[in-house]
């Protein structure tokens, strides 16, 4: 495997059309999947065009896979990125077929979004409710339609986004470098309701846990319950 600039991103397990597999997201650029018991190959995707080209310092068309799959409903969404120190430029957000077998790039593309309408990416999707949640390294929020990649909106952070999306308790929770921690309603129609800003880049991303959310700034942890706050050096 030729390596574009390292391997950024963690496997994930799931079942596709009955068959369980393993997604490894390669660092030169491909999505693979394999059986979990032998590691034999079920199918490859190719997530960059075959036009593309690398350059170090991030010049380039192709980009790594830094965001983790999430596999749904028999599909691997992902998006793909470089490092955040080589900026901002177009990338890609596929949606594919997860049940085929063989190098599916020419096949199993179900929907994708590119080039102004979607940047390079570190983040993993949300999903829930039928919707898709998914953030690029430009500061957009972008809500779609998980089986049709249907744009309903997009919400600007003005601000470097690193980690991902939370769908929690009818809300979407979104950090970004400035510090602020954008909280939507979720669904169709954007409702931006708070964006308390937590005095340092956040670049994680939000977990919930037992009725309380935790995030982690550049200098702080913070602990949120309805009605307190708290927060640990």
């Amino acid at each position: 495997m030729p390596v574009l600039h390292g391997s950024w991103s963690n496997p994930a397990y799931g079942v596709a059309n009955g068959t369980p597999q393993i997604v490894f997201p390669g660092g030169d650029g491909w999505i693979y999947s394999f059986v979990p018991e032998t590691g034999e190959l079920i199918w490859k995707f190719n997530c960059n065009s075959k036009d593309s080209k690398w350059e170090l310092g991030g010049a380039g068309t192709k980009n790594n896979i830094i965001s983790t799959p999430v596999l749904y409903d028999d599909k691997v969404y992902i998006g793909v990125g470089q490092d955040p120190e080589h900026g901002e430029a177009p990338g890609n957000f596929w949606a594919i077929d997860a049940t085929m077998t063989g190098d599916v790039t020419e096949k199993a593309v179900v929907w994708q979004r590119g080039g102004e309408d979607f940047h390079r990416t570190m983040s993993t999707v949300s999903i829930a409710d039928g919707l898709l949640y998914v953030a690029d390294l430009s500061g957009f929020l972008y809500c779609l339609d998980v089986q049709t990649g249907r744009h309903y909106w997009t919400y600007d952070a003005f601000a470097a986004v690193w980690g991902s999306t939370l769908v929690a308790d009818g809300k979407v929770y979104l950090g970004d470098e400035d510090g602020d921690v954008a909280i939507l309603r979720s669904g169709r129609r954007m409702e931006l309701l708070a964006e308390p800003n937590l005095g340092s880049a956040v670049y994680t991303t939000p977990v919930a846990y037992n009725g309380v959310l935790f995030i982690a700034s550049r200098t702080r942890l913070f602990a949120f319950k309805q009605g307190a706050a708290s927060d640990a050096d």
